[in-house]
């Protein structure tokens, strides 16, 4: 008798799961298709059903980023970053919500937040090497930068380079780098603006 009960349990739970929806394939599957509004709905569903689900609401919060709704985006990934300040997933969709809202202080901030956390082989380490390089070079141009900053935006896109010898930009950058370096001012100069 013991028996029958427990594969009768086991038949329930079973048929229970096939009928959850699983939100975080099918928002993906959307947000991968482009359809932001879908994939928006699909993680909100996913956040109803599970709350505390710290993955759905980072996930929830790249789609808001997709459809440049920067500031409910940034909302919610101070909310995970409360609650985990070391949670990969929201420091990244943070620093890419601020790259492309044009805030490249706090893209910086966030991706040197994220960048001891990321593997060095993977390919999000030279990305956020590029995105820091880049958001200096944004900044370089209107509020300037002082030497030290100049110098992490080098290394930044030097190590981009590195990593991606064979990028599309990888020949350009080295020209801007050089360029750069040559036009760079002594360390007395406080902040440096360039075109």
């Amino acid at each position: 008798m013991p028996i029958l009960l427990v594969t009768f349990l086991f038949s329930l739970i079973a048929l229970s799961s096939l009928g959850q929806t699983n939100y975080l394939d099918q928002g993906n599957s959307y947000l991968n298709n482009g359809e932001w509004s879908k994939a928006e709905k699909t993680f909100r569903d996913g956040i109803k059903s599970e709350p505390n689900n710290l993955i759905y609401q980072s996930q929830l919060a790249l789609t808001l980023i997709e459809q440049k709704k920067y500031e409910d985006a940034q909302s919610i990934l101070y909310k995970i970053l409360k609650e985990d300040n070391k949670n990969i997933g929201a420091l990244w969709y943070s620093g890419i919500g601020y790259f492309y809202a044009a805030d490249d202080q706090e893209a910086i901030k966030q991706f040197e937040r994220v960048m001891p956390l990321l593997d060095k082989k993977g390919g999000q380490y030279f990305s956020a090497n590029w995105f820091i390089g880049t958001c200096y070079s944004n900044l370089l141009k209107t509020s300037g930068l002082t030497f030290e900053e100049t110098d992490r935006m080098f290394a930044c896109l030097e190590e981009y380079i590195r990593l991606q010898p064979n990028a599309a930009d990888a020949t350009k950058l080295k020209e801007y780098i050089q360029r750069k370096k040559k036009r760079r001012p002594s360390s007395n100069v406080k902040r440096w603006v360039d075109q």
